[in-house]
């Protein structure tokens, strides 16, 4: 049997290595393709599900904006707010004169850059909002509520308790309201001991002898208790949270990825001790949040809230009292009332509408985005503002987050 010995030549050999190194190459280079792509696509699926979870949150607190919040005071009273500029803007109460009956809503349109408390850099031409209810603490205490009837057998009354017990702390700050209703509408007057105190501490066994003036006195009264606060007095009679666009001074707190002029979307919960803001990261790089109102303030007659629908859109109201913009503006002297009355604005406030201008993923070099994003619907609202990108932020993917909601406590939605 003969072997044969015949093999490969050296120009055959070149020319195999070289046509493997060139499928090779062409491998790697399609492999780092799809891994860059597959990075920038997980990127800004972070950034999507960050904003999903965060602004979740934003939504249910906005559709509980004025439970458990007074309509009205048994007398006047004094209490305090926000103690650190901008939310001290936007309060309704004052510890040193008669205190406004709190509005569930308020906002700020396109505010000047500002820090608040020297911490906090407030992004320029962005909005603020503020929403008022006893359940938008960050205690225990501000997610419990209970009645109380009258009971002449038992002297100091005591309130409805749950069978669960989770009730009754002993010292827990509750506000007391008697409701009163009538066919068209309801009522809450919140039940004061003296200008000073308008918060009583909870006790399954009742109100001490010195707090009677919290129980019913009628047969046919029952009274309703909203948790507010544990422990220490309450500064005001219901919680607030703020909602805003805010650089952190200590750059440490940024992610180091966001583009410039972009700050991070806050909530910021009113402390009864001090009057500052406890501050909570929603939605990371953003850089405008605009806010729009929807409005029922005529049907036709002359009434507010009346026939249910919008019939009309507006911007909030300026700090430096520049007048608000209301599509269509034949409206426009009732939204400015309703702005500025508890009542009023209970009434007609249908739809509270959100945008939040936001990064997706990380800069990308080979990517350049439009110079102008428009930040809301004029096709919907007829008011939009057009937010101007820098050249650096336009190697970003961007997205207008829009979150629409209906406060389901405001009579206008009842």
């Amino acid at each position: 049997m003969l072997n044969s010995r015949k093999g490969f030549t050296l120009v055959e050999m070149v020319v195999v290595m070289a046509v493997f190194l060139v499928v090779v190459m062409i491998t790697a280079d399609a492999f780092k393709t799809i891994l860059t792509q597959v990075t920038k696509l997980t990127k800004s699926e972070e950034s999507n599900i960050e904003g999903m979870l965060g602004l979740e949150m934003f939504r249910h607190d906005i559709q509980q904006a004025g439970f458990g919040l007074p309509y009205s005071f048994l007398s006047p009273i004094k209490y305090a707010e926000a103690g650190v500029t901008p939310a001290n803007k936007f309060n309704d109460g004052t510890s040193t004169t008669a205190s406004a009956v709190p509005r569930a809503v308020v906002a700020g349109d396109d505010l000047a850059a500002v820090t608040d408390s020297g911490s906090y850099n407030i992004l320029g031409d962005t909005d603020y909002l503020v929403l008022k209810a006893s359940s938008l603490g960050l205690n225990a205490a501000s997610q419990k509520w209970t009645y109380m009837p009258f009971d002449d057998s038992v002297a100091s009354s005591p309130p409805h308790i749950w069978p669960s017990g989770n009730m009754d702390s002993g010292t827990d700050r509750v506000i007391v309201m008697r409701k009163a209703f009538s066919e068209a509408t309801y009522t809450n007057q919140l039940i004061v001991k003296d200008s000073e105190t308008f918060s009583a501490i909870y006790d399954s066994d009742g109100f001490d002898e010195d707090d009677k003036a919290f129980r019913p006195t009628l047969k046919e009264e029952v009274y309703y208790l909203y948790g507010i606060t544990p422990g220490s007095a309450a500064r005001m009679p219901f919680n607030r949270a703020d909602f805003f666009v805010a650089a952190p001074s200590d750059s440490s707190q940024r992610p180091a990825f966001c583009a410039e002029n972009t700050g991070i979307f806050y909530k910021g919960v009113v402390n009864h001790g001090d009057g500052k803001l406890n501050y909570i990261p929603l939605l990371d790089c953003v850089a405008d949040m605009q806010v729009v109102f929807g409005w029922d303030v005529d049907d036709g007659q002359g009434n507010e809230g009346q026939d249910g629908a919008v019939d009309t859109y507006s911007t909030p109201l300026a700090l430096n009292n520049v007048d608000i913009t209301v599509s269509p503006s034949a409206h426009k002297t009732r939204v400015t009332t309703a702005l500025a009355d508890a009542e009023k604005l209970r009434a007609s406030l249908k739809l509270v509408k959100v945008y939040l201008l936001a990064q997706l993923g990380r800069r990308n070099p080979g990517f350049q985005s439009a110079e102008t994003i428009r930040v809301g619907n004029v096709s919907t609202d007829g008011l939009s503002k057009v937010h101007t990108l820098t050249t650096n932020m336009r190697q970003y993917h961007w997205k207008v987050y829009r979150v629409v909601v209906s406060p389901k406590n405001l009579q206008a939605n009842q």
